[in-house]
């Protein structure tokens, strides 16, 4: 990172370990992105699913609970826009629902703030009607 402004390897790599972590299920090397403040939003997530998290451990809390909940197995290359300390990734997400054993294929925008390589504020969209049609039986 150069005076605060992010490149395209710095931000390419941010994604990188971010999807890799949760596919391998390597959630301490995911948690090592965010800074200890970090806040990870989730601005469409429908009634009754976790809308907000406020620093690393509610972050580690969560995170450690995916693979009860679903099984990731890809994520495709993110389309990739830089300003300064900010990201703005668009990807889409393939896995399994746990326990209605459903496809879950999600389409991504995530707004990612950064600063000194750390994520301080990742903002998660995504379709609600994939995940409540993934989840209901």
């Amino acid at each position: 990172m150069n005076n605060g402004i992010l490149t395209e390897t710095e931000a390419a790599e941010i994604l990188e370990t971010f999807h890799n972590s949760i596919i391998t299920q390597d959630f301490e090397s995911w948690l090592e992105l965010f800074s200890e403040d970090a806040i990870f939003e989730f601005p469409y997530a429908p009634e009754g699913y976790t809308k907000r998290l406020v620093g690393i451990q509610e972050i580690r809390n969560y995170i450690y609970e995916l693979p009860k909940l679903m099984n990731v197995h890809a994520f495709s290359n993110a389309e990739l826009t830089i300003t300064n300390e900010k990201i703005v990734a668009e990807y889409t997400c393939d896995g399994v629902i746990i326990e209605t054993q459903k496809p879950y294929q999600q389409t991504y925008i995530s707004v990612i703030h950064t600063k000194g390589g750390k994520i301080t504020r990742f903002k998660d969209y995504w379709n609600p009607v994939v995940v409540l049609n993934a989840v209901q039986n």
